[in-house]
């Protein structure tokens, strides 16, 4: 623990178990993954189908989507090799619990780094590239409406978000660069104008896998691993 990971959630667990309605909330908020990835990929749709700058805002997006899955392999690893208790469950905190929130199931989770954070940070910097008042929007959003409800709720700290924030923008950034976004980003667009069909089902797959912080995949590897 350090003096800025304590302040902030010192300050914000002042505010819990004063209503059980807004603790609920923040509980729903947090849980509700539509309004989390729903919200980011409906951006990232509305800015595919913008008729201004249309190849480049492709490309951008394209490129931005290839670059969270390194951002994701990333965390997933720091996660394993660096163990950090979540929030709630570090005595040293004293942290008090909102209502309907149990500490039990994060115990043998790893806190740092926040993999919301990487991955809606990384899609909220290639909707940034590709757009500013969209990405504006999107990086308030993923601060305001998917991060700091994990923090009130004792899940992260504060340097886990932001090193997942770095973690996710970082490649998104690098990615992004000229020279490298339109030969990363090429394949897609060549598929796109061979086989739309295909493109949109593949797309629309990938897109809700990121709503779903791609759990859906993690499952199926982990039933394979048991299986093998």
């Amino acid at each position: 623990m350090n003096p800025f990971d304590t302040s902030i959630l010192q300050f914000l667990n002042r505010f819990a178990q004063r209503s059980p309605g807004f603790d609920q909330f923040v509980v729903f908020l947090s849980d509700f993954n539509l309004l989390k990835g729903g919200i980011v990929v409906g951006l990232i749709w509305w800015l595919w189908f913008d008729r201004t700058d249309v190849k480049r805002k492709r490309e951008v997006l394209l490129a931005t989507l290839i670059a969270s899955v390194p951002a994701l392999i990333i965390a997933k690893a720091l996660t394993v090799i660096t163990f950090r208790p979540r929030p709630l469950n570090e005595a040293r905190l004293v942290f008090r619990l909102p209502y309907s929130v149990t500490s039990a199931e994060w115990k043998q989770l790893s806190s740092f780094p926040s993999d919301h954070a990487v991955l809606f940070f990384a899609m909220a910097a290639g909707i940034f590239i590709a757009s500013r008042r969209a990405g504006w929007f999107a990086l308030f959003y993923v601060s305001a409406f998917i991060c700091l409800p994990r923090m009130y709720l004792g899940e992260h700290y504060a340097t886990d978000i932001l090193a997942g924030a770095a973690i996710g923008i970082v490649p998104v950034c690098v990615a992004n660069l000229p020279r490298i976004r339109q030969p990363l980003a090429n394949w897609g667009m060549k598929l796109l104008d061979a086989n739309p069909s295909f493109f949109y089902f593949t797309a629309s797959l990938v897109l809700y896998l990121v709503v779903e912080l791609f759990e859906p995949l993690i499952k199926v590897g982990k039933l394979m691993y048991h299986l093998a």
